[in-house]
């Protein structure tokens, strides 16, 4: 009889072990399955994110270009664009005798850009081919002068998360709008 109560007690454990370590296998599937999705979830916020600002770059590029540029007042922030001296009308006086001076569609956007990034929270950047450069600041770093190949090669979009500076951005390149 004690022998029989000791297989018994030996056949419960086993169960017990094997219940235990299915409950385990399956508790730790639905965390990984949780973590996954949270993640896809968190990636997908942040690409809608970047490409809604990336939309509202455009937005603000075509209106300034359908005008062709906006006058703005010469101050240490706005100088004139020396690279705008050919135009006839870069610089001009108001009756009143304020100076104005003409900012391109892609100088705005840059200077939007650059001035308050820190009330978007996010880093917006002109880039092109360092053998195009018009602009210095325009220079591309690795990430993006491999995006700009592609693109070469019929790509339409980059998309990276990427530390920049030590905290995670979603990096988002797309080819020129105008």
């Amino acid at each position: 009889m004690e022998h029989e109560l000791n297989g018994n007690n030996s056949h419960l454990g086993r169960r017990f072990l094997a219940g235990a370590l299915i409950w385990s296998v399956l508790i730790a599937a639905a965390l990984y399955w949780n973590y996954y999705q949270t993640t896809q979830q968190t990636i997908n916020l942040a690409k809608n994110e970047a490409q809604a600002h990336f939309n509202k770059d455009k937005a603000f590029r075509f209106w300034a270009a359908s005008h062709g540029g906006v006058y703005v007042p010469v101050t240490d922030r706005t100088p004139p664009n020396p690279r705008l001296a050919h135009i006839p009308e870069r610089d001009i006086t108001t009756p009143a005798g304020k100076k104005l001076t003409l900012m391109n569609p892609a100088y705005m956007l840059r200077t939007m850009m650059q001035q308050y990034e820190e009330l978007y929270g996010v880093k917006g950047k002109i880039t092109t081919f360092p053998d195009k450069l018009f602009y210095q600041g325009n220079m591309p770093d690795v990430w993006e002068l491999a995006a700009l190949n592609r693109f070469r090669q019929g790509s339409r979009e980059a998309l990276e998360i990427s530390n920049i500076d030590g905290v995670p951005y979603m990096r988002l390149m797309q080819p020129r709008c105008l």
